[in-house]
């Protein structure tokens, strides 16, 4: 059971890696400005999320709150997370009222993943390691929030801020999950 993150986290690096192959871009553009492109790039982006995060969701659900001892906030923050990371994939930044949406519930569904961390970084259920990698992630999480918050136009590297922050966020998982 415990496995089930790593196949959420290959399968998300393979179909983000095929996102910025296939539609590219450049760096100065998200996940999401890239599958703007064509139909099947936004269904493509959409379904992609579709099924690992409700995969990652069971296995949040169903072992890794369970087996770590933690507490229930972490399973409904994890939902928020996951529910608007959700919608923001099938509204993708077209432009308008669709760019709002999107931007909102991506904007909310990395904020709850904020708490999350925390609560890694202060649970006596893990190494020290865990811990302190969970609140260096945390750091790294909060300054790449404020670059992006003060380039909300566009960033010159936000693919890179993006991939980064979701990085420092598996990475404390797969900590937390395997030491």
């Amino acid at each position: 059971m415990q496995h089930t993150l790593i196949f959420v986290i290959i399968a998300l690096i393979i179909g983000l890696t095929f996102t910025v192959t296939k539609w590219r871009g450049g760096l100065h553009m998200t996940f999401s400005q890239h599958v703007v492109a064509t139909r099947w790039s936004k269904v493509f982006y959409a379904l992609l999320f579709l099924v690992t995060l409700p995969v990652f969701v069971w296995f949040v659900a169903a072992w890794f709150v369970p087996h770590k001892h933690l507490p229930e906030a972490f399973l409904w923050l994890t939902y928020v997370a996951v529910l608007f990371q959700i919608l923001c994939t099938w509204v993708p930044e077209e432009g308008g009222r669709r760019t709002t949406i999107h931007r909102t519930s991506t904007g909310i569904s990395g904020v709850a993943m904020l708490p999350l961390v925390i609560i890694l970084a202060t649970s006596a259920n893990f190494s020290l390691l865990v811990r302190l990698t969970a609140w260096a992630a945390f750091g790294f999480m909060v300054a790449l929030l404020a670059v992006a918050l003060r380039h909300q136009r566009g960033h010159r590297w936000a693919l890179l801020l993006q991939i980064g922050y979701y990085a420092a966020f598996f990475l404390v998982m797969l900590l937390a999950t395997y030491l």
